[in-house]
């Protein structure tokens, strides 16, 4: 994204500014899934697979799929970025209202929460998978211990 994403704050910049990476993910995912058809027809086309070929066939598909997950979410993101430029909302904070730092929205322009909020949010969400997993897994038992 060009360092220029905040330094013009109009709205019709943004939106160009959004839409153009939003248009470059967009680029990304369709060849990703050309390229997912690809090598699933080559693979169909040699119906004989040896443990070899199975194994790159999966952990190749397991990559482009990874990677298709985290373009498509990032596609996401920009498209709510936009709608909350729609909404006036671009570049201020979900959680404390406050504006989110030039440099932040440079790096993420996509980003919903400044980085002290963000930083707060992690958190949380890390000690929920903690607690999480210990209700899973009581401390001093094994989960097999558990189930019995």
């Amino acid at each position: 994204m060009p360092d220029d994403i905040v330094k013009d704050t109009r709205p019709d910049t943004l939106r160009h500014l959004l839409l153009e990476r939003r248009h470059q993910l967009q680029k990304q995912i369709d060849q990703l899934l050309a390229q997912h058809r690809d090598i699933h027809s080559h693979f169909r086309e040699n119906s004989v697979l040896d443990t070899e070929d199975m194994s790159m066939r999966d952990s190749t598909g397991a990559q482009q799929i990874a990677l298709l997950e985290a373009r498509t979410r990032q596609r996401n993101q920009l498209d709510e970025a936009l709608r909350r430029l729609d909404e006036g909302t671009y570049g201020m904070c979900e959680d404390c209202d406050q504006p989110i730092a030039p440099a932040r929205l440079r790096a993420m322009p996509f980003a919903r929460r400044c980085i002290k909020c963000q930083e707060q949010a992690e958190l949380f969400e890390q000690v929920i998978q903690r607690e999480d997993r210990e209700e899973v897994a009581p401390r001093g038992g094994s989960l097999s211990e558990t189930m019995l």
